[in-house]
């Protein structure tokens, strides 16, 4: 057994992921799932100087259970270079790679066939035990989306005299605000888990690097993705682990994305909308990077005034920035207490779905409709965005 070896562990990839409406001209993709696809190809590019012993994506490949042609092709691509460089490695389902369905099928069962040498985890079953390391010692136990969404708990072991990692995809608790989700179906890991004896535990779900326990660190994702990413610092982690028992060392790999910056908010008091326009301009300037996405918010501006400084930056912004978004006019929800609240925060729809029902619960009757209109409503909402960013294979090149 070697005294050390190395393990690159990544997650949320989201390939097929679109947004934008941008057209690369060359090959008349979006231009988004182009990012996507080229942060997949720098993180292998990056595995493979590296030499590492073994590679573990922790879920979420795909933005879809049904991916397009072309994001298939480009996996395919990338870790037939892995197979070929005689690294053994593994990947498991995430929330977004799982169909909703258990009998409705997932692209897996095809790919493992594409892909003998790598080793895949994708259905209900609770606890895989993966043989593929075992040439390094290395006894690893993985547990995919599908298999945390189970009435039954999913209980894990580590083999003595062995190094012991485990793999899953979901949300350690205290990540994320009391009461909030990232987004509908995520599932929350209990605690039980995170059993000291694994000596590190690969993680996949949030998209932000960060160590969730003393044994255990999400890689965040390859890319950045909506405006809750804009703090994520794309890449993966580097894993080096000695003896048995004794604790990792973890490194994030910075990967290039596109850049994300939220500017700062613009308000409207006694402004004109050229007022309101040209502050936001001297923001894009100053970043000095055509090839970024920026976000402003108007605060405390009337309608006629918003759209006109909108009309405005569509015109005279492009030539500073890749894409200026302008943020939805900020809903105001108003509290027991009768006060007309909203954090401060960039917040997405289901951030802003959440916090409205948090708000509204105490009105309600009882805590079960409030958990009732959290699920329900949060599952119509994301099957809103779904349907709304889906896109056939056949139509891929057109969108």
């Amino acid at each position: 057994m070697s005294e050390s070896i190395q393990i690159a562990h990544f997650s949320d990839t989201h390939l097929g992921y679109r947004a934008l409406n941008k057209i690369d001209p060359d090959s008349g993709r979006n231009q988004r799932t182009l990012d996507v696809d080229n942060a997949y190809t720098r993180v292998v590019d990056d595995i493979l100087e590296r030499n590492v012993d073994a590679v573990i994506h922790a879920g979420d490949v795909f933005h879809h259970s049904r991916p397009t042609w072309q994001s298939l092709r480009h996996f395919i691509r990338q870790m037939r270079r892995l197979e070929q460089a005689g690294i053994p490695t593994l990947i498991i389902a995430g929330n977004h790679d799982t169909p909703r369905i258990r009998t409705g099928g997932s692209a897996y069962s095809v790919l493992e066939l594409a892909l003998p040498e790598i080793a895949f985890v994708c259905d209900y079953e609770h606890v895989h035990d993966v043989t593929t390391f075992s040439d390094l010692n290395l006894h690893v136990q993985a547990i995919p989306h599908g298999a945390l969404t189970n009435p039954d708990p999913v209980f894990v072991r580590a083999a003595d005299g062995k190094r012991n990692v485990l793999v899953t995809h979901g949300v350690a608790s205290g990540i994320l605000a009391p009461g909030l989700q990232s987004e509908p179906g995520e599932q929350e890991l209990d605690s039980h888990l995170f059993e000291p004896g694994f000596d590190y535990i690969a993680l996949g779900h949030i998209h932000q690097t960060q160590q969730a326990r003393e044994n255990a660190w999400y890689s965040g994702s390859t890319e950045r993705f909506g405006w809750g990413d804009v703090d994520a610092k794309p890449g993966y982690n580097l894993v080096e682990l000695t003896t048995p028992g004794a604790p990792p060392t973890v490194s994030h790999v910075s990967i290039p994305g596109r850049p994300m910056v939220a500017l700062k908010a613009v308000h409207g008091e006694g402004k004109q909308a050229r007022d309101m326009a040209d502050a936001v301009l001297d923001q894009l300037k100053a970043i000095k990077d055509v090839c970024a996405m920026t976000r402003v918010e108007f605060r405390n501006v009337d309608r006629p005034t918003r759209r006109e400084a909108q009309s405005l930056l569509k015109r005279e912004a492009e030539q500073f920035t890749w894409h200026l978004e302008v943020a939805p006019e900020r809903a105001t929800f108003v509290t027991s207490e009768g006060d007309a609240a909203l954090d401060d925060s960039v917040l997405d729809l289901h951030a802003l779905f959440n916090e409205f029902v948090a708000m509204r619960a105490p009105t309600y009757q009882n805590q079960a409709f409030s958990t009732m209109l959290l699920e329900r409503g949060g599952k119509a909402l994301a099957d809103a965005i779904v349907a709304d960013e889906s896109v056939m294979p056949e139509d891929d090149t057109l969108a």
